[in-house]
């Protein structure tokens, strides 16, 4: 697909990429694309190279796509709310990083050496944000066509993580299902409470508060991780209150 204009004369075939296109199922025509959708940002900082940010970009919408097809395929008699949760789980920051794992992603991820000192190729950021670079990556190859059967393949190895495995990895789609299935007035509310530390070390405290004047804070080193904080202990809460 011409539009997308990823190719780089810059950047040398790298034959062990053979491994990972055979663990995909999909031989790339243009290796250089793929290459780019393991080069993270810290990488092209110190080396010059073309980094994944804009297959990155590309390939959450194609993600988004093939998960909305395959639940409106799979999933025919139930709510647009369960089927949005859902959609939710299969391409969240963590399910896609625990992907990635599976598939050993990161033994092909080129990083800088900001990532190297803090947590390596091993991060979940850096993992999601390659897998959906390499969806991005699969679009311009092809299209659907192209990043359907891979996507089916990944998911083939999602079967055996039970649904409340995936509610744990989703906890802010999980306290939103609680609240749509107890038919609460609001859907849960979210406010950053504090942000401090250096610029380089950011902490930021986020506060959920929910049905019945119920309340908890999370920690992250971003303001996402700290909303998911605060919903996996709100669901703490709730559970200890019977609710689940």
């Amino acid at each position: 697909m011409a539009e997308c204009e990823e190719t780089s004369e810059e950047m040398p075939v790298v034959d062990t990429l053979a491994a990972l296109e055979a663990t995909l199922g999909y031989a790339f025509k243009d290796r250089a694309l793929l290459e780019r959708a393991l080069t993270a940002p810290s990488f092209r900082a110190t080396q010059g190279a073309w980094d994944n940010q804009r297959l990155e970009f590309l390939g959450d919408a194609v993600l988004g796509l093939l998960a909305a097809e395959y639940l409106f395929n799979t999933h025919q008699n139930v709510g647009e709310d369960v089927r949005t949760i859902k959609r939710s789980n299969l391409t969240s920051g963590t399910a896609l990083a625990r992907l990635a794992r599976r598939i050993g992603l990161g033994a092909y991820l080129r990083i800088g050496l900001s990532d190297k000192m803090t947590g390596g190729v091993n991060k979940d950021r850096l993992l999601a944000e390659a897998l959906e670079a390499v969806f991005g990556a699969l679009w311009c190859e092809g299209g659907i066509p192209v990043a359907r059967p891979v996507f089916e393949a990944l998911l083939r190895l999602e079967e055996d993580v039970p649904e409340a495995g995936l509610q744990d990895n989703n906890p802010k789609g999980h306290l939103q299902e609680i609240a749509q299935r107890c038919a609460w007035a609001e859907l849960p509310a979210y406010e950053l409470v504090s942000a401090s530390g250096p610029d380089h070390a950011p902490v930021y405290v986020v506060r959920v508060r929910v049905e019945g004047a119920r309340e908890a804070t999370g920690e992250g080193t971003t303001k996402r991780a700290a909303m998911v904080n605060a919903a996996r202990r709100m669901l703490e809460v709730l559970k200890a209150d019977g609710i689940e």
